[in-house]
């Protein structure tokens, strides 16, 4: 399939939902569309699949690294070919440290996974119309289909990366128990919709960081406002309840009185909707990406007075759903919020 060019020059960031930030490089500095997909009249079924994707909704989807081709001229007048390849990672130093990834060449699971990303990521919350007024771009500006994916020994699932959302076919999501990966052929349709919305909420929590910085951080910011403590313990070296970007704030709660007797209960006191763990000694709170899809799943599924019935009794609860819609609605994302 030929692929043409725009260059968007951004790299975009990473998060430990599956990888790493990386905030620093560029495609390319040249005036060209790598995301536009041409039509070709002789392509294969799988390419005839990837362009009438591209076609209905404006979201490339890539197969090989080498996402174009194009001729340009040395300083000589020569012609040689540019190949414009998606290398994660370029411009850093430690190259230990960058992804490797291997390439899938089953044309079946490639076709697999775009029928993935089309129905149960694409149509159902990328594919939007959100008015002149919307800011930035929910969604990457493309995808890569890969065989293996790994970061250091780990492996991984995704990596944002120069502007591609690059999703491992093999290593597609866990089941069960954590880092047992399956791949896109043994995933049930329950497992589908869940990969769907996890990479839905994994560009919204981007989306957000990056156009609506300051409303994301007041949002996740009213866990500090817990009324059960006026003030700080000698050991508390943080605030109460703060929840951490990727990693999981953990609490003690054998320390009476310091906490209510639900406390490893009743998360909803606390402002959150759910612990992510309770062991012995601590809680655990959701970091970002679990609690922006937590709140997110509670609007889109229930209405303003279903929420209101359900945790009406728990102020930071309300605090927090309110300054979520409102932000939903201020970002035009309404295909989250559930038809009153």
């Amino acid at each position: 399939m030929k692929i043409k060019a725009l260059i968007c020059g951004l790299l975009l960031g990473m998060i430990v939902y599956s990888c790493g930030d990386n905030e620093a490089g560029s495609v390319s500095d040249l005036e060209e569309n790598w995301y536009e997909i041409e039509y070709n009249p002789n392509a294969g079924e799988l390419d005839q699949l990837i362009y009438s994707v591209y076609v209905e909704t404006g979201f490339p989807i890539f197969y090989s690294d080498t996402i174009g081709r194009q001729t340009r001229y040395d300083h000589g007048g020569n012609p040689y070919t540019h190949y414009e390849i998606f290398y994660p990672g370029y411009g850093f130093s430690n190259q230990l440290s960058k992804p490797k990834y291997t390439l899938q060449q089953d044309e079946s699971k490639v076709q697999m996974m775009v029928e993935l990303l089309r129905d149960y990521l694409i149509e159902p919350y990328l594919n939007k119309e959100y008015g002149p007024n919307f800011k930035g771009k929910y969604g990457p500006h493309g995808f890569l289909v890969l065989d293996t994916l790994q970061k250091g020994a780990n492996k991984d699932s995704l990596l944002r990366d120069l502007g591609l959302l690059a999703l491992s076919s093999r290593y597609t999501m866990s089941r069960g128990k954590a880092k047992n990966f399956i791949p896109v052929e043994e995933m049930t349709e329950e497992e589908k919709r869940m990969y769907g919305w996890r990479l839905a909420m994994y560009e919204l929590k981007y989306f957000f960081k990056v156009t609506y910085e300051e409303e994301l951080q007041a949002y996740f910011d009213i866990t500090k406002e817990t009324p059960d403590f006026p003030e700080k313990k000698a050991w508390a070296t943080k605030d109460l309840f703060e929840l951490a970007e990727n990693n999981n704030s953990s609490y003690r709660y054998d320390e009476k009185p310091l906490y209510n007797d639900d406390f490893t209960t009743n998360p909803r006191r606390y402002g959150v909707l759910r612990y992510i763990k309770v062991d012995r000694y601590n809680v655990y709170f959701p970091n970002w990406l679990e609690d922006l899809s937590d709140f997110t799943e509670m609007i889109y599924t229930k209405t303003d007075a279903e929420i209101r019935a359900e945790h009406g009794e728990f102020p930071m609860i309300i605090k927090r759903y309110e300054a979520l819609l409102n932000l939903l609605k201020k970002s035009g994302l309404t295909q989250f919020i559930k038809e009153q």
